[in-house]
């Protein structure tokens, strides 16, 4: 299932493919990289004095995006950390000049390749500024600069692909520079489906936490996510075998998943997944089966279930 794994960038970044599954896992693993990922970040700021061109909003919001070097298992880490910034005068300020009171004093991430502090902000002669802030878990957040995916190019389907373009197309001279350059893509591997079912994977960290780790994190959120869902009560409707569920978490995430294993499992006849609205935490989920609706719940945890742990140790 997850193969050609290639580690490099100093362990921050990971490429690997998945083969033999749905778009919507590659894209259930992308979504959970870019937003449901628990992130420590820089909390409770306090613009103390602030007498430069800047505006108070701007600063504090600035000193919200530096990158945190500290994982959200550092729980003692989190509680005891204060981070203080003091200045006066004509200086260049980098994350380097926040002071750090706690256990650990490199709080602050440098830049993941180079080593060296961010720059933060310049203050003029006469100019100052007094900075106090915290740390907290947000539950919801991403240790990512780059997550992407691609359909992998079935290469004995492009030659075909290509000899039918070339053929088809004899006014163009440079036919077969085209197709290598922009049609080649769609000459994606397919199942029996006709649907793409091989992904090339690329996950890359910001530098708080290894690629590897980010990527078996998400796979284990996006199994817990199914999981839970797979635990609500399904209702039985006035038309016969058809079932809902009703959850208020998932959303597109494991809506869109769980329908593809339906549709593809040939278990269901339908399946529907339905986001009422963007601001209401409410997803449903209607199937017409003549399989009992614990086949079905059965079928999504164990395949879930087998396909994360399987890409978890294969990473």
């Amino acid at each position: 299932m997850l193969s050609g794994k290639v580690v490099d960038a100093n362990g921050y970044r990971v490429r690997f493919e998945l083969k033999n599954v749905p778009v919507q896992f590659a894209n259930a693993f992308r979504r959970t990289l870019l937003n449901e990922m628990p992130v420590v970040e820089v909390a409770d700021v306090n613009i103390v004095t602030n007498t430069t061109l800047m505006p108070h909003e701007m600063l504090k919001l600035r000193t919200e995006l530096l990158p945190v070097n500290v994982r959200p298992t550092e729980e003692d880490v989190i509680r005891t950390t204060k981070l203080t910034l003091r200045a006066e005068g004509t200086h260049r300020l980098y994350s380097s000049d926040f002071v750090a009171s706690g256990s650990r004093s490199d709080i602050l991430l440098n830049d993941r390749d180079l080593g060296t502090p961010l720059y933060f902000l310049k203050t003029k002669e006469g100019e100052s500024v007094h900075i106090t802030a915290s740390l907290r878990v947000n539950p919801l957040s991403s240790h990512c600069c780059v997550a992407t995916y691609s359909f992998h190019i079935d290469e004995e389907r492009a030659v075909v692909d290509k000899d039918r373009f070339i053929a088809d197309n004899p006014e163009l001279e440079d036919a077969e520079q085209l197709f290598d350059s922009f049609y080649k893509q769609r000459s994606y591997s397919r199942n029996e489906l006709d649907r793409p079912n091989w992904f090339d994977m690329v996950v890359e960290s910001i530098g708080a936490v290894p690629a590897r780790d980010i990527a078996k994190d998400a796979f284990n959120i996006v199994k817990k996510n199914v999981q839970e869902w797979t635990k609500n009560d399904v209702i039985h409707e006035k038309e016969e075998n058809v079932y809902q569920v009703v959850t208020e978490s998932g959303g597109h995430t494991v809506g869109a998943l769980v329908q593809a294993m339906l549709y593809d499992s040939r278990l269901c006849s339908f399946v529907s997944y339905d986001v009422p609205h963007p601001l209401r935490s409410e997803m449903k989920i209607r199937f017409l089966t003549e399989k009992t609706p614990a086949d079905i719940m059965s079928y999504v945890f164990a395949t879930i279930t087998e396909w994360c742990d399987s890409c978890v140790a294969a990473l």
